[in-house]
């Protein structure tokens, strides 16, 4: 079975990206890094990489394709509000809109309103460091994940055991 990896908003090509990620001193010390750490966990081309949007950001002056194919594993795009569409037209790179039902969750950039959860947890980006106070949601923008693509079997890990204590606090 393949690996299954999530992470969002890598901001890829964002010339003022210092700002909002002040530990990095240049953009392109922001990008490498993110890539270095993508490549030591996604190590194989079968394992899948999803991306909960906000991948790159138009930058004219910025060769996308070198970059995402220095990138290892298969890329799923669900596509974020900095998407221009253009970017993704890679062949490494299978782009899906809106939201996507995988793995028993909901897969989104922004995170869906409790109401349409409709039993399924949602992993999703977009917030950045800003967290939903709600067991349902897991954030992986790269701020909260080490800007390192996270196991889709530590998420699980993470729900499991935020609904055992939550059901443990409901019969005591």
């Amino acid at each position: 079975m393949s690996k299954v990896f999530l992470i969002a908003d890598t901001h890829f090509g964002h010339k003022a990206i210092c700002k909002y990620r002040p530990e990095f001193s240049t953009p392109q010390e922001h990008d490498e890094i993110i890539i270095q750490n993508w490549n030591k966990v996604v190590t194989k081309v079968k394992h899948q990489v999803w991306v909960l949007g906000d991948m790159c950001i138009k930058n004219k002056d910025y060769d996308m394709d070198k970059l995402i194919n220095r990138l290892n594993g298969t890329i799923q795009l669900v596509t974020g509000n900095h998407c221009h569409l253009p970017y993704y037209n890679n062949n490494r790179i299978n782009v899906r809109r809106a939201m996507v039902a995988k793995y028993g969750f909901w897969l989104t950039h922004c995170p869906i309103h409790p109401n349409e959860l409709r039993g399924r947890n949602n992993i999703h980006g977009h917030t950045h460091y800003a967290m939903i106070d709600d067991n349902r949601y897991y954030n992986v923008c790269v701020e909260n994940i080490n800007y390192t693509p996270i196991n889709i079997e530590e998420i699980r890990k993470y729900f499991k055991i935020k609904n055992t204590k939550e059901k443990k606090l409901v019969n005591e």
